[in-house]
């Protein structure tokens, strides 16, 4: 039997120990992307059931590593249905709160608008004088969580004519910023929307301000740094054009 083998034996041996390369390498991407999202991006240790966290787990993949935002709403969909059917935490826990911010920003990147549900997350961590206080255990947390609701809520206001709205989430997301000290380099990315929102506001000379500021001091940072400083340029040169 050997005999008749011996002439492929060598592509044989070939092809197992490319096998056996390739299974190595899935496997050590499969340590190093639980290991990424553990250490990036970890569930809320409020959140105990194996199957809700490996459901949020494959959400945070889908929307960081491998952006899929309708796969990431489903997972977050599927694990809010289970802590509600288990009923261990409260809608206003921080970790069923955490996900509604999720599940509201993957719907914005496919274009469905969760306002409401934005609107009701936001009024449990900033009150009506946009003061952060509310829902959650730690101050720390609320300003957290008013930054990841700020991504979303900001956009859609501007997207839907609620300049001043839009002002009022930025200039909140900027204080909690700059309180967390995890300024670089999202302030920027804050203060350049904050800018446009006034503008669209029709107050130019309080855009002008701030985006010459931002853009002054973005011009002595490192290129590398992830802020859209083009943006930045453009809306200025649109301000000169209107003025």
């Amino acid at each position: 039997m050997r005999g008749r083998l011996q002439p492929y034996l060598g592509t044989i041996r070939i092809a197992s120990a490319a096998s056996t390369l390739f299974l190595l390498s899935i496997g050590g991407l499969y340590l190093y992307t639980n290991h990424h999202l553990d250490t990036k991006y970890p569930e809320h240790p409020d959140i105990k059931d194996k199957e809700t966290r490996k459901l949020l787990r494959g959400a945070a993949l889908r929307e960081h590593i491998a952006p899929d935002p309708r796969i990431a709403y489903m997972f977050l969909q599927r694990a809010l249905e289970l802590i509600y059917k288990q009923g261990d935490l409260s809608e206003d826990s921080e970790a069923v709160q955490e996900i509604i911010a999720r599940l509201a920003g993957a719907a914005a990147q496919f274009g469905e608008q969760k306002t409401s549900m934005l609107y009701s997350a936001w009024s449990k961590v900033v009150d009506a004088d946009g003061q952060i206080q509310g829902v959650g255990n730690s101050d720390h947390w609320r300003k957290q969580q008013v930054c990841r609701l700020a991504d979303t809520l900001g956009p859609l206001q501007i997207e839907n004519g609620d300049y001043q709205g839009a002002i009022t989430t930025y200039g909140t997301a900027l204080r909690a910023l700059k309180d967390l000290d995890l300024e670089e380099p999202k302030q920027a990315n804050y203060i350049i929307s904050l800018g446009e929102a006034f503008a669209l506001s029709g107050d130019l000379q309080s855009a002008y301000t701030l985006l010459m500021s931002v853009l002054i001091d973005l011009n002595k940072r490192p290129q590398t740094q992830q802020v859209d400083r083009w943006t930045c340029l453009d809306s200025i040169v649109m301000l000169d054009i209107a003025q």
